[in-house]
């Protein structure tokens, strides 16, 4: 299977439709739908259905831009410098249900529905190969479990969406942190047993999923519930699979880290299906189009800067210092190229990174911390990152300390992606000490994003955010 992204192929003949967000989970299909015995019944049109549901993937705001940009000002490493409304209250952290963004809410549960449409019609329906029919359901729901991973780290309790039909679906309650995990889990758990152990399912493409997705995923998602063995367990499969993964060298992290196929990338985003002349999402919102102050949007605050050492090479390789009218300012620069047409003229093709190989050395340090076994373990993987930084090893033999340098090491190596500083800060309880200190209108209920209040109109069974 390639994922081809193509408009007409996947948002016509792919049936699991474009939906309108007039009600948050009560889903119509459009009147051109193509039956779902017309598509699970063969192996190319089944698989044009999995490119739909990786295409919607990219079409979400939140997902290209909001994990490496909005949560990154709503955290404590990036501020705003503009005057738009909506960045403002994010960086401010004053969101409400009245203005919080629907698009934040809906945008994942539209790549749910596709999910659960693929799960469904391979389930009710025969005619596909067998190895295709097993691939398809795994990476349905490997992807329905980062969805809800994202939901219930952005909103806390939300409902939890299984099936298609909008009968039961369009008037669900939320379900519990708890309930949503342990879904998390067995989507998770399901995948990583039937998912092929290479990329061969996308011709080596980095776009698609594996078994070693899934346990990294794992690994994230058994920090995230405090089950430090699993973690540990799933981070070193994915660490042992040398064959597939490597750190790229300190050489050339500046060049060749945040490209695509990168060896060091487990599960890279999509290409977005819109018609656009930016590369990233991060380089658009971070490099200015001019050497102008109204062209700068966002700059890394001074108190992030400091955390870094001299010869700490992510300092020079992954940021750039900037001079407008006069004033010093610091940009991230993990992706160099705003446009593709400066990509193109370079021959590099960036790509966002969901999840990396770094991020499974210091999940695994953490947990051995967390575990108090392995402690030289835990010592060696963080040095793992630090060494590729140009930084010398730490050689700290007390728990507590190794804690501490295992955090900054993952807030210094993980700035501006995937919302990683906004959930840790969250994930450690350490928000409400952290950010009152930058952000006057701080109160603890703004570690939830609010569900709209549009979505809780149409549904009298969603109980609005704790605190709103």
């Amino acid at each position: 299977m390639k994922i081809k992204l193509y408009i007409k192929f996947l948002l016509g003949l792919a049936t699991v439709v474009i939906f309108g967000c007039e009600k948050m989970i009560e889903i119509n299909p459009p009147l051109n739908e193509t039956p779902s015995s017309a598509v699970f019944t063969k192996d190319k049109t089944a698989m044009s259905a999995l490119s739909g549901m990786y295409a919607q993937l990219t079409l979400i705001t939140m997902q290209t831009t909001g994990l490496p940009v909005y949560t990154s000002i709503m955290a404590d490493d990036l501020r705003y410098l503009s005057s738009n409304t909506t960045i403002l209250e994010y960086g401010a952290n004053t969101y409400n249900s009245t203005t919080a963004s629907s698009e934040a809410f809906t945008g994942y549960y539209q790549v749910i529905y596709r999910a659960n449409a693929i799960i469904e019609g391979l389930t009710n329906y025969t005619g596909t190969s067998a190895a295709v029919n097993k691939q398809l359901m795994a990476e349905a729901k490997l992807m329905r479990a980062y969805c809800y991973f994202i939901l219930v780290n952005f909103h806390g309790e939300v409902p939890l969406v299984l099936q298609t039909d909008p009968n039961v679906t369009a008037y669900l309650p939320k379900a519990s942190v708890s309930e949503i995990y342990k879904s998390i889990v067995a989507d998770l758990i399901d995948a990583k047993s039937n998912l092929l152990a290479d990329y061969s399912f996308t011709s080596g493409n980095r776009n698609g999923v594996n078994k070693f997705t899934a346990a990294a995923l794992l690994a994230r998602v058994y920090l995230f519930t405090g089950d430090y063995q699993l973690a540990e367990a799933n981070a070193t499969e994915v660490i042992q699979a040398s064959n597939l993964f490597s750190m790229i060298p300190t050489a050339t992290m500046g060049s060749a880290l945040f490209v695509k196929n990168s060896t060091e990338s487990i599960w890279q985003l999509p290409p977005s299906l819109v018609a656009t002349n930016q590369s990233t999402t991060e380089a658009a919102s971070f490099i200015p189009s001019s050497n102008v102050i109204a062209a700068l949007n966002f700059d890394l605050r001074p108190s992030f800067l400091s955390l870094f050492s001299t010869g700490d090479r992510r300092r020079t390789l992954w940021m750039r210092d900037l001079t407008i009218a006069g004033g010093q300012y610091v940009i991230p620069l993990k992706f160099k190229y705003r446009t593709t047409t400066e990509a193109a003229a370079a021959n590099v093709t960036e790509s966002q990174i969901i999840l990396r190989l770094a991020e499974q050395y210091l999940i695994r340090a953490e947990s051995r911390a967390r575990l108090n076994v392995n402690l030289g373990g835990a010592l060696a993987d963080l040095n793992v990152t630090r060494s590729r930084a140009g930084l010398t090893a730490s050689t700290t033999s007390d728990r507590a300390l190794l804690l501490e340098e295992i955090a900054l090491e993952n807030r210094k190596e993980f700035f501006c992606e995937q919302a990683y500083r906004w959930f840790n800060l969250k994930r450690t309880g350490q928000a409400d000490a952290v950010l009152p200190v930058l952000k006057p209108a701080w109160r603890p209920a703004a570690k939830l994003y609010p569900i709209p209040l549009l979505v809780l109109n149409n549904n009298p069974n969603l109980t609005p955010t704790t605190g709103y």
